[in-house]
This record gives structure tokens, C-alpha cells and sequence, in this order.
């Protein structure tokens, strides 16, 4: 769909509470690691309220068309089911 488009796992935690952290995996699409990073700060603040100084992110790692679960992000990255 995107010219250009990689398919990323980012991981890390986020703070879910004073003394809790909650670990996450979230695949998107992105041009670069740093537009994938961002995209996962934007959806963690917008699903969780978590401010971004909140969010650890730990490994941001791409993905080869065969290895995307997600399918919004195979769509977006053009790959084959």
C-alpha cells in the first residue's frame, strides 16, 4: 500500500500504575525505525493515557513479509498472505 513501507516489532513497558509496569509487542508499518518507535508512543498514549515519558521502549526489530501476524500491517506493507 505505502511506498516504502517495513513492517516493525517494537517492544517494551509502559507504566500502568505507581509500582506496575506492563510489558507490550506491537506490530506496525512504518518507513524507518524511528517513525515505528513514534507510532507506538502515539497508540500507547491514545489506548492507555500513558504520557510518553512513561514508555520504555525496548527493541524495535523488522519484520520479513513471512514473519507479520498482524494483518492491517501485511495489507499495509503490501505483503502476501
Amino acid at each position: 500500500m505505502g511506498k516504502g513501507m517495513k513492517a516493525f516489532e517494537v517492544s517494551g513497558q509502559f507504566k500502568i500504575s505507581k509500582y506496575r509496569w506492563q510489558t507490550f509487542s506491537i506490530e506496525v508499518a512504518s518507513e524507518h525505525t524511528d517513525a515505528a518507535k513514534e507510532k507506538v508512543m502515539s497508540l500507547l498514549g491514545s489506548r492507555h493515557r500513558t504520557p510518553r515519558r512513561l514508555i520504555k521502549i525496548e527493541k524495535v526489530e523488522e519484520l520479513k513479509p513471512a514473519e507479520i501476524k498482524d494483518a492491517y500491517v501485511r495489507y499495509q506493507v503490501g505483503a502476501e498472505n
